[in-house]
């Protein structure tokens, strides 16, 4: 992978989680299914496109995998907070 279209990758990819973020945000502030999906689909996508790309990177040598892998472990952070929230909401506990 060329480091430049790593970095373009890379930086969409925090393009799509401050959207995903802000549209969770929205969600629990304002029950809004729609804004849900959308950050749920948002966060798994981020994950897994980071997942992909870091280890594409670590194949080739590159040193932007540990930034992929970095970003997948605040995303899944940030993600498994969303999902305690979402249950917290529809009282699943």
């Amino acid at each position: 992978m060329e480091n430049r279209i790593g970095l373009v990758t890379f930086f969409v990819l925090v393009l799509l989680f401050a959207f995903s973020f802000v549209f969770c945000l929205d969600a629990l502030a304002i029950p809004n299914t729609t804004y849900g999906v959308l950050a749920l689909i948002g966060y798994i996508f981020c994950i897994v496109v980071a997942l992909f790309q870091g280890m594409t990177a670590h194949k080739e040598g590159s040193a932007l995998s540990v930034w992929y892998y970095g970003y997948t472990i605040v995303v899944s952070i940030v993600f498994v907070w969303y999902l305690t929230r979402c249950g917290t909401a529809f009282k699943f506990w």
